[in-house]
């Protein structure tokens, strides 16, 4: 250690939140390394520097702390600075898609059950009616720990976590322990980043091993890469239409405004009657059920929780209208999810399924002649338009999606999001559906560098009242 002890008002290990005072840990990370912005940290007004041995360190006026592993003193720094936050129980779900609607569902369940939850999440970051907009799924290890120090002082009992594979491959999770973790699914997504899905699997695989999970694990049988995680896990509880399951889906029928759920549970049957809406959200409601028996939670109050949930945000919403129009927004924006929401929705529509998507720019390329297949397949109108383009070309990207298509004539392309919609619309009769996918919740499009807003939500009410008045 060089220069005076201080005291120092947070710990941060990116330098861009550094104000004056901070402690600023360097990290080496899949990305960039935290070392090469210690003069930032520096400059930002930092007064001590954690770092690893081995860099040229030379700041008269700081206090600087060399270490062997700066990660590795950084994961028993946290629970110290952080006390409060072992006192919430810790729930961890992941998978390529459900984590966001298993989280609203269970966090009504845990409300129902009288435990006060906190959610970490895609969405958003909620506890004691306190609600900020999340910039990714999870936070890094500093922030993440922060969150739950401060909800463990609210008296938060405990917290529903999304953990994504970007974060457990990053290491964002470390020091942490889980009472449960839940499996939904793995399918084609993040290719981008992880290259391979061997070694996706081997990323979310992680969070049901010894290091992370203190608890039980909660598991989707029907999906191939979460029966390969039964066969290592101890006593799971596993959840779908498989009758070996655990939670096992008797029947679901759909009603005016959601559906009736019955499944068999080690706690006994539950009859559910639910507003939300297709066989997607039975397996999520599924996949929270269990994480709620793990927890100990009482038959009753389950099913009381599911129950009173009124809906997901961007997660099969319905643009409820006085048209008798049915228009769905949904955050599907892999092959998987777009295929299962289409399916659901075909399952409830009387008319034709009329499906918008597009596919995000720079991500993985290989997944859009996919959806584009996918879409065409089972919508009897496609219209193709832009999503979060980003960089890229937004008519190259449209080229991509094209090109899993064979038969064109009932797939029409709209670049122009708002128009996409619009044209949906205006082309839907009596007894159609509309689903509006790959956005959700977001309220803003990336295209290059800026970040305009959007809400496929806020343009369907638009539209609709520019098509059919007031």
């Amino acid at each position: 250690m060089k220069g005076p002890d201080l005291h120092f008002p947070h710990l941060r290990a990116n330098s861009r939140s550094v104000s004056l005072g901070d402690a600023f840990i360097a990290l080496k990370g899949s990305v960039a390394d935290g070392h090469g912005f210690i003069d930032h940290a520096v400059k930002a007004g930092a007064g001590l520097i954690i770092y690893t041995s081995g860099y040229d360190i030379d700041y008269p006026d700081v206090t600087t702390i060399e270490v062997p592993d700066s990660k590795k003193a950084l994961e028993k720094i946290l629970p110290v600075l952080f006390p409060a936050a072992a006192r919430v129980k810790m729930i961890g779900i992941t998978g390529t898609n459900g984590k966001t609607s298993t989280t609203y569902i269970l966090e009504s369940i845990l409300s129902t059950a009288g435990i006060n939850p906190g959610v970490i999440g895609t969405i958003n970051i909620r506890y004691n009616g306190i609600s900020t907009e999340s910039s990714v799924t999870t936070p890094g290890p500093v922030e993440l720990f922060e969150q739950l120090n401060t909800m463990g002082i609210g008296k938060v009992g405990a917290c529903i976590m999304e953990v994504s594979s970007h974060s457990l491959d990053q290491e964002r999770i470390m020091g942490l322990s889980y009472d449960c973790a839940v499996f939904t699914n793995l399918t084609q997504d993040h290719l981008d980043y992880h290259k391979d899905m061997e070694t996706y699997f081997q990323a979310k695989r992680m969070l049901f091993g010894s290091k992370f999970l203190r608890g039980k694990a909660v598991i989707n049988i029907d999906n191939e890469y979460g029966r390969r995680l039964i066969a290592e896990a101890s006593s799971p509880i596993t959840y779908g239409k498989n009758e070996k399951a655990s939670i096992c889906m008797r029947s679901l029928r759909t009603i005016p405004g959601g559906m009736i759920l019955i499944l068999a549970t080690p706690l006994g049957e539950m009859n559910m009657r639910t507003h939300l809406m297709g066989e997607i959200y039975a397996y999520n409601i599924m996949s929270a059920v269990g994480a709620a028996i793990a927890l100990g939670i009482d038959k009753d109050l389950i099913i009381r929780g599911v129950e009173k949930l009124e809906l997901v945000p961007g997660r099969m919403e319905q643009i409820r209208n006085d048209y008798g129009l049915d228009i769905f927004v949904d955050y599907a924006h892999t092959p998987d999810a777009l295929n299962h929401v289409l399916n659901s929705a075909r399952s409830m529509t009387k008319g034709r399924l009329i499906s918008i998507f597009g596919c995000g720019g720079d991500r993985d390329k290989t997944k859009r002649p996919i959806m584009g297949a996918i879409a065409a397949s089972v919508s009897d109108l496609v219209i193709i338009t832009s999503d979060n383009p980003r960089s890229e070309d937004p008519s190259a990207i449209i080229d991509d999606i094209v090109k899993g298509i064979k038969d064109m004539t009932y797939v029409s392309i709209e670049p122009d999001r708002e128009e996409a919609i619009r044209l949906g619309i205006a082309s839907m009769k009596e007894g159609d559906c509309l689903i509006i996918a790959g956005k959700g919740h977001e309220n803003y499009q990336i295209i290059g560098d800026l970040k305009i807003s959007f809400d496929d939500r806020n343009c369907v009410r638009k539209c609709l009242r520019e098509i059919y008045g007031s």
